[in-house]
């Protein structure tokens, strides 16, 4: 009968996962995290790339990858974002949460980086879903400033209005 138990107990402690997640809010700083882009290059927060910047991230599973394509490409094209020295963004690819082998969604992402040069991480175990209490299934949109602390958080498609509201706040921050 223990054994039966242990067993049981030991299923349950294995199907949980192993980082509980803590939901970041507009105000608090993100935790950091240690994640790969397609071409194998290592991006933490603390990246020569994203130091000294407001980085804005599109976190998205396959599925829905181009739920805020819209909101990348008015971020491309807007001129008071300074790219060169004070903002830069992130897609970040939800590896696991596809049928997909991670092999083939590498590959699409690599092809993707390589042809448009925007750099997407590779999230394949829920680092970042878990360490910022990301939702699965849509489009995730964070912005954090110069000290890493969340001043904007949308989960799903962003409206033209709310669009507008994230680039006041990357411009607000950026100069900050």
């Amino acid at each position: 009968m223990k054994k039966s138990l242990w067993i049981v107990f030991l299923m349950l402690l294995w199907s949980v996962s192993p980082v509980a997640a803590v939901e970041l809010k507009v105000g608090n700083k993100a935790p950091d995290f240690r994640l790969m882009d397609s071409l194998g290059k290592e991006y933490t927060l603390a990246s020569p790339e994203m130091k000294g910047r407001v980085v804005y991230f599109n976190y998205a599973d396959p599925g829905s990858k181009d739920m805020n394509k819209h909101v990348d490409d008015a971020l491309k094209r807007d001129p008071g974002l300074d790219r060169k020295k004070s903002y830069v963004g992130y897609g970040i690819a939800n590896m696991k949460a596809s049928l997909l082998p991670n092999f083939a969604i590498a590959k699409i992402v690599k092809n993707k980086q390589q042809e448009t040069g925007a750099v997407i991480l590779l999230d394949d175990n829920y680092i970042i879903l878990n360490s910022w209490g990301l939702t699965n299934k849509v489009s995730n949109v964070v912005v954090l400033d110069k000290n890493r602390i969340c001043r904007y958080i949308y989960k799903g498609k962003l409206s033209p209005a709310e669009m507008t509201r994230l680039i006041k706040i990357i411009k607000e921050y950026q100069v900050k």
